[in-house]
């Protein structure tokens, strides 16, 4: 789970979502060497549908929320050249925008529509990550479910077709808002949280690992061995 791949620029407010680009290569690399492969949330649905086809190697899904330019400038480079994927979660109603829910922080450009399909036809996946980036739990529900339908079919316009996963925005979601995510058409949810997700974890819950910045590798590869995402031989 990443957000920005950059360098931190000094009036950063929240400076967890950023990873440089030279540590998030070195990440890459580690995740190859202990013989991770990049998968897409259609691999993990079919695997959850269908149990008699596992998945090879150590699979890990690569996921950034919010849809920064700087994943088309940085991060996406370094995933190509090693034959990795990525899914990115978009916030609809921000398209070309800013990340302006967060008006205290350093405002950053978020990709375009022109920019998302041709990531697409490059191979990138997208995801829903709302339509406002409001806390989906903290609101009303008629406010949540409009978050959900209409992100949906904004980005629909955009992917040619309805994404079929969200991000909730904050890792903020309750058993309502999973059920919300699951009438609106969506097929899997994820939040924060760490921890190894298995094929009997809520597909509207599926966690994911934040790195933090300035990270080493070693505490990365203690992290993942702690959460069971990975066996020290």
């Amino acid at each position: 789970m990443y957000h920005k791949i950059d360098e931190m620029p000094s009036d950063a407010r929240y400076p967890g979502n950023y990873v440089s680009p030279a540590l998030f290569a070195k990440q890459l690399d580690a995740l190859l060497e202990w013989g991770y492969q990049t998968i897409n949330f259609d691999d993990w649905l079919r695997y959850r549908s269908d149990q008699s086809m596992p998945l090879s190697g150590r699979p890990v899904i690569i996921s950034f929320d919010d849809g920064y330019t700087c994943f088309d400038r940085n991060a996406w480079p370094a995933l190509r050249q090693r034959g990795m994927t990525a899914t990115v979660f978009l916030v609809a109603g921000q398209i070309g925008g800013t990340n302006a829910w967060d008006g205290d922080e350093h405002q950053e450009r978020l990709l375009d529509a022109p920019r998302i399909r041709q990531l697409q036809q490059e191979g990138v996946r997208f995801g829903s990550h709302g339509l406002t980036h409001v806390p989906l739990a903290r609101v009303p529900a008629t406010q949540a479910d409009r978050e959900l339908a209409e992100s949906r079919s904004k980005l629909a316009d955009i992917l040619g077709a309805p994404p079929d996963v969200f991000s909730y925005p904050f890792s903020n979601q309750n058993a309502d808002v999973r059920r919300s995510a699951r009438e609106a058409g969506y097929l899997a949810a994820v939040r924060g949280g760490g921890r190894m997700n298995t094929r009997h974890t809520d597909l509207f819950g599926l966690r994911r690992i934040k790195p933090e910045p300035g990270m080493s590798i070693a505490q990365l590869r203690r992290l993942l061995f702690v959460e069971r995402y990975l066996r020290i031989l």
